[in-house]
């Protein structure tokens, strides 16, 4: 959930990012996607599957952010695991996030692990030109 720049490529979603060349690159992780020309990378541990695409070869490429209405207020979500998801905020009153159980992980940042059951998730798409 970190990235939030995506592209659709020949109908799926997939994680991009733009490089300066212009070209876009593609991150998934499903193994089927080798049959599609991606490549396999290790990075940090893990493996993942890239390709690079001309712009023009992109059906959409947009930022996507998740967020979640938690006790009638509005927060970004920034992981999951399983049924659970991390909301975050960094504006408002300290006093009313520690009241619903929101724990200061930084200066002026508070954070919740919440089920996906408690909250209304809301995605957001901004088209990039």
């Amino acid at each position: 959930m970190k990235n939030n720049t995506f592209a659709i490529y020949n109908g799926e979603e997939y994680s991009a990012g733009i490089k300066t060349d212009g070209r876009i690159i593609l991150r998934s992780h499903d193994t089927k996607d080798e049959l599609n020309g991606f490549e396999e990378k290790s990075m940090a541990n893990q493996t993942i599957y890239v390709k690079y695409v001309s712009s023009n070869e992109i059906e959409q490429l947009y930022h996507k952010r998740i967020k979640a209405h938690y006790k009638g207020y509005e927060f970004e979500v920034v992981d999951q695991k399983d049924k659970m998801i991390s909301i975050i905020t960094m504006v408002g009153d300290y006093k009313v996030w520690e009241n619903i159980g929101m724990k200061c992980i930084d200066k002026g940042v508070y954070q919740k692990w919440v089920s996906k059951d408690d909250v209304i998730i809301v995605v957001e798409k901004e088209k990039i030109s």
